[in-house]
């Protein structure tokens, strides 16, 4: 394991990523834990593809949005380049699902966090390629952050070295990617990739059916037939939003309606408390008089 790289402090390795190792460093710059991935030789020792794959990276550097995991910096030391990464607490997308289904309300609110992220990058002409429930974390204040944006398609498939990216992969495909996660969110299977899209309520009956036509069409098989940017899809996501808001009595996502709950709770019984006293004075005054 590396000891440093750079100004950066190595401090344990995290795991394997699809471009190479990856490890938690401490930035003694500006005091700050990043992610540090170690590209893979395959791309770093080819002169051709290392170009092509730094050309990527600088344009994903560019990008500035608080569902995008940032990219910092790329690095180079010796013979190793490297990436320096916003670091993310928190689990995967696929991890939090695991075979499950969601609360709709907060599928919905993940899924609006990710096509906002999506609206922004395809606004700036970067597709991520590879949106899968794997490349998003989702943290512990259950906000999600898409990783290796711009850059997924470089990761190794089966074993194989990194692939430069394919250009028939454009902003549609991103969208189709966002509606499989939509409905593994919603049913906790992934949709099939075959025939007619499957609304979600027909296999969980607790999804609310004003998501079917949403997600339905975000999986349409023909790009053309798909929501025509992740800006248009954010916002009907929104509409169906503020209509389960409205029929539950809710006024945020019930991730954070508990609290709310609970704070109303407390001041309910305060209030009671309260008028019982006064209650209790009007009587004893009445009684000495």
């Amino acid at each position: 394991m590396f000891e440093t790289l750079g100004h950066y402090k190595v401090l344990d390795r995290i795991g394997a990523g699809g471009m190479g190792e990856v490890y938690r460093a401490r930035d003694t710059r500006r005091g700050r834990t990043v992610a540090i991935k170690v590209i893979d030789a395959g791309v770093a020792g080819d002169p051709g593809r290392r170009e092509q794959f730094l050309r990527d990276a600088r344009a994903a550097a560019a990008l500035s949005h608080p569902n995008i995991a940032a990219l910092y910096e790329v690095g180079q030391e010796k013979d190793v380049t490297y990436l320096v990464c916003e670091f993310v607490p928190g689990e995967p997308l696929t991890t939090l699902v695991a075979g499950r289904s969601l609360n709709p309300r907060r599928a919905v609110d993940l899924a609006i966090q990710l096509a906002d992220a999506l609206a922004d990058a395809h606004a700036e002409g970067i597709v991520h390629r590879n949106l899968k429930s794997n490349t998003i974390t989702v943290t512990p204040k259950d906000k999600t952050k898409i990783l290796d944006f711009g850059l997924a398609a470089w990761t190794r498939r089966s074993g194989s070295t990194p692939q430069a990216p394919s250009e028939d992969a454009d902003y549609r495909a991103d969208i189709l990617a966002l509606g499989a996660i939509l409905f593994e969110m919603l049913t906790g299977k992934l949709p099939s990739a075959a025939g007619t899209p499957t609304s979600p309520s027909s296999m969980n009956s607790s999804v609310p059916r004003e998501l079917d036509p949403i997600a339905v069409k975000a999986l349409t098989k023909s790009p053309d037939g798909r929501y025509e940017s992740a800006a248009t899809l954010a916002a009907e996501l929104r509409s169906v939003a503020a209509i389960l808001d409205v029929r539950s009595g809710l006024t945020q996502p019930p991730t954070l309606a508990p609290a709310r709950r609970r704070r109303q709770s407390v001041a309910g019984w305060l209030i009671a408390a309260l008028i019982l006293a006064a209650v209790a004075v009007l009587v004893w005054m009445a009684a000495r008089a």
